[in-house]
């Protein structure tokens, strides 16, 4: 039709109408060009030169119409909409006339305290990274980590006081080989240094580092272990590594660190930064209090988003596993969330309803749970949380009317995890009850039919084929299923709703870069793997819009340009159906309009 209207305004003209009748109008009711100065509407027309709505009754539009935050009317052009009731004095905005609209961007699964810690540290990643602060070159070899390694050792040197921690991220080993506790002694003896691997799910440190956190000998290692109740082999005293459940007798003392006052601002200020610059106005954080309480996370979050110059809202989702041991049970942490929702302060963060659990481990550590033949070397992936424990936490959660996200990597960790689904549903399911898969690096193809059997929604992280695919070919999981990881275009043909998330910082908060890796499937190495597991372009932009606002509840709230909806657009300096699935990640964001205020990138 080129044109919708929103049912407020048929309110308000009805209305009138009825007036007129009463007070004995024996005319016909006025037609709403007739009252139109008696309820001139504060409205502001944006136009742009194409408006992509990722809303299939209105697939495109020229101009939209926004009052008090929300869409009003979509039209063909500014004319058409001057031309309705109340619009003829509506002020216009031409900043992005020459831009493509679309709704803005979701990411609905990141780690904002994470990538706050993170973002301030001194990055030796294997990948390139634009940064705020200016962009950071990858290196793939031993050789390459262990010069860039001394190099930001050497800077921060220079500047540190006393025995202040060193502390850089993106190290993994399958590009930059072997680093222990004794190559760290030897490059930095003094200072306290700490590794943090590029799946954020260990560290390595040197003896300066175990001293800093009170391990300074085998013994007091091997207590800390038994008293935090840490899995055998997810730690080592002699490699100096820190993993998974061993975290735990880690952060709280680095906290003190990187939980400072001045660490955070720099991190929060920069990931906002990113958000801006990759036009997304949206994301969730899927584990709100895994690392500190909740409260604190909160408090902390708000502090960087409940600011006018912030153009963005934050979900928070609870870390099932950690609000249970804290709270001392499910049904203490489910109350603790019922009060928390009952009396909630604040305006740009809010709750939906959902709760986060874990299932195996890390991807880029290679910790999934694989199904045999599992991993070419021998070794074991890791649970984070046991099958048995995860169906008890799941179903109490699930009873509650809780939508449920859990993150799970391999084949073996999807096969527990869709059991839990299954019991779950034969309690029943409520309306707009619904179960995410966060992350699914690898799973099969039969998987992929009970997926969508169960009808459960998939948030993926695409990255894995961009960075992984080749690596894990020559190590870990040979070529047939390291080509296989994520199988996204298996599962859009099933019919599965498909999101895509950055999981920051497993990869750049980007979302047209996550769809042109979906789309496409290039590696790092510029290999094109599986491409019968592409997405198609369509579903890989409704991946970062509207399908993910279904997987965080959100579709009826944003994700498409839609009335009623609230008024959040990117602007793009180009169209992706034009330019085509290939370029999309060259495409530039011009900036953005969040709640109907413009935030221009120009």
């Amino acid at each position: 039709m080129g044109l919708r209207l929103s049912t407020s305004f048929l309110a308000r003209w009805l209305t009138l109408s009825v007036f007129a009748l009463l007070a004995g109008c024996t005319s016909a009711p006025a037609s709403p060009p007739q009252v139109e100065e008696a309820m001139s509407l504060d409205a502001t027309i944006f136009v742009a030169r194409k408006i992509i709505t990722m809303n299939d009754e209105q697939p495109t539009a020229g101009a939209v119409a926004v009052i008090d935050g929300r869409i009003h009317a979509i039209g063909v052009s500014e004319a058409q909409l001057r031309s309705m009731p109340g619009l003829s004095t509506a002020s216009v905005d031409r900043t992005y006339a020459d831009s493509i609209l679309l709704p803005g961007f979701i990411d609905p699964h990141l780690h904002p305290v994470m990538a706050a810690v993170l973002l301030p540290m001194a990055f030796v990643t294997p990948e390139d990274w634009r940064l705020p602060r200016g962009n950071v070159q990858g290196v793939r070899s031993p050789e390459g980590y262990e010069a860039r390694l001394r190099a930001a050792l050497a800077d921060f040197n220079a500047t540190a006081d006393g025995d202040e921690p060193f502390f850089t991220w993106g190290f993994h080993q399958l590009w930059h080989g072997h680093v222990s506790r004794a190559l760290l002694n030897e490059i930095e003896p003094d200072r306290p240094v700490f590794v943090w691997h590029r799946s954020f799910h260990e560290i390595i440190t040197n003896d300066a580092g175990l001293s800093y956190l009170g391990l300074d000998s085998e013994d007091a290692f091997d207590a800390a272990v038994a008293a935090a109740n840490v899995v055998a082999d997810h730690v080592s005293y002699e490699e100096g590594l820190i993993a998974e459940t061993g975290l735990q007798m880690a952060l709280p003392v680095l906290a003190r660190d990187i939980l400072s006052p001045d660490h955070l601002s720099k991190g929060f200020a920069d990931l906002v930064a990113m958000m801006r610059q990759a036009g997304v106005t949206t994301i969730a954080d899927m584990a709100t209090g895994i690392f500190l309480d909740f409260d604190t996370e909160a408090a902390l979050m708000a502090a960087a988003f409940e600011r006018e110059d912030v153009p963005a809202r934050l979900m928070l989702v609870p870390i099932g596993t950690a609000m249970a041991a804290r709270t001392g049970s499910v049904d203490a942490a489910v109350a603790s969330m019922r009060d928390r929702e009952a009396n909630w302060p604040y305006n740009k963060l809010f709750l939906n309803n959902r709760w986060k659990l874990l299932a195996d481990g890390a991807f880029f550590s290679q910790y999934m749970q694989m199904n045999p033949p599992g991993y070419l070397d021998g070794h074991e992936g890791k649970w984070l949380t046991e099958p048995e424990a995860l169906l008890q936490i799941t179903q109490a959660l699930w009873q509650e009317g809780y939508s449920i996200h859990t993150h799970v990597n391999g084949d073996k960790g999807l096969d527990a995890v869709l059991e839990t689904l299954a019991a779950a549903r034969l309690a029943g399911t409520r309306q707009d009850q619904r179960f995410t898969l966060e992350h699914l690096g690898y799973s099969s193809t039969e998987q992929t039919a009970r997926i969508a059997q169960l009808d459960a929604v998939v948030s993926a992280q695409p990255n894995y084929v961009y960075m992984l695919s080749d690596k894990y070919a020559e190590e870990g999981l040979g070529e047939e299923r390291a080509h296989a990881i994520s199988r996204l275009g298996s599962l859009e043909r099933a019919g599965v709703r498909i999101a895509l998330h950055s999981d920051l910082t497993m990869a750049p908060l980007d979302p047209l870069f996550l769809a042109w890796i979906a789309a496409n499937r290039e590696t790092m190495d510029g290999n094109v793997v599986r491409p019968d597991e592409r997405l198609s372009l369509h579903a890989a932009l409704r991946a970062i819009t509207i399908d993910a606002a279904y997987a965080i509840g959100m579709e009826d709230e944003v994700g498409s340009i839609s009335v009623g909806k609230r008024a959040d657009f990117t602007a793009l300096d180009g169209d992706p159906f034009e330019v085509g699935a290939q370029a999309l990640r060259g495409l530039g964001v011009d900036g953005v309009v969040f709640s109907g205020v413009v935030h221009s990138n120009r």
